[in-house]
């Protein structure tokens, strides 16, 4: 596993701590479910649903709010010692539940797979690439590539 993805891991093992209630979805929480979608997943956001959130209680000495153009609540972000961040989008929601998932030896709340899936095909029908692809490769077991070249011969 990448260092990105391990900075990932840490940042949501620590959230979760003060946010018991807080899950992951996305391509992370398909990740700690076993879910190989054949991508590199450093650049991934952690999206975590809650059931409660203050942004004015959170300890901005280590997290500071972005500008995000997406439909989740808040989006900010946790800069870590060696000059990179994890992105984190914060849905909050009530209803949906989770499951604990063991993964590394760490122990991770995460959203529902019907849940993950739910969202993965919302985002897919509203053209986000990444999204179909995702969907595609859980379907069919493995990623298309997308750079093959194909010339017009007849044969």
């Amino acid at each position: 596993m990448n260092k990105l993805i391990r900075h990932k891991l840490d940042v949501l093992a620590s959230f979760q701590k003060t946010y018991p209630t807080a899950h992951v979805g996305g391509s992370i929480g398909l990740l700690i479910r076993g879910v190989n979608l054949f991508r590199d997943l450093s650049k991934s956001d952690l999206d975590i649903t809650i059931d409660d959130f203050d942004f004015n209680s959170l300890d901005l000495s280590n997290y500071e709010q972005r500008s995000h153009g997406n439909d989740f609540d808040y989006a900010i972000k946790k800069n870590i010692n060696d000059g990179c961040y994890v992105k984190i989008d914060i849905r909050v929601c009530p209803e949906p539940s989770f499951e604990e998932i063991i993964f590394e030896g760490n122990k991770f709340n995460v959203s529902k797979y019907r849940d993950i899936i739910f969202w993965k095909t919302k985002y897919s029908l509203k053209g986000v690439q990444k999204h179909k692809e995702d969907l595609l490769t859980i379907k069919d077991g493995f990623r298309k590539p997308t750079n093959i070249l194909v010339d017009d011969l007849p044969y």
